[in-house]
């Protein structure tokens, strides 16, 4: 049973997008000082593996064009989601009320 090229070039389109997307969480992990280095660099590999492997058979056309265009924009995404986390809620004053 074979598969159609041009569905496993849609899903290596989707794994570049979700692997650009972790890049850009772990861009700015690393900058943060929350992440080592090696997790970027995996990270990176893998978006620029699945990336390049949808033009690969293919003369770049506007398939090509529109994952990478829309790899950039989960890029863009993923650093935005880090670094407009909100902090974490300090819930000590409701665990712990004050006591007399």
């Amino acid at each position: 049973m074979a598969v159609p090229t041009e569905f496993l070039r849609g899903l290596l389109g989707f794994l570049g997008m979700s692997s650009a997307f972790m890049t850009g969480r772990s861009v700015v992990a690393v900058r943060k000082g929350w992440q080592k280095p090696s997790r970027l660099y995996g990270w990176a590999i893998r978006t620029v593996v699945c990336v390049v492997a949808v033009a690969f058979r293919n003369p770049v056309d506007t398939v090509d064009l529109i994952v990478w265009a829309l790899a950039a924009v989960a890029f863009a995404g993923g650093m935005r989601s880090v670094l407009r986390q909100k902090p974490p809620e300090d819930l000590t004053r409701r665990i712990f009320p004050d006591e007399p």
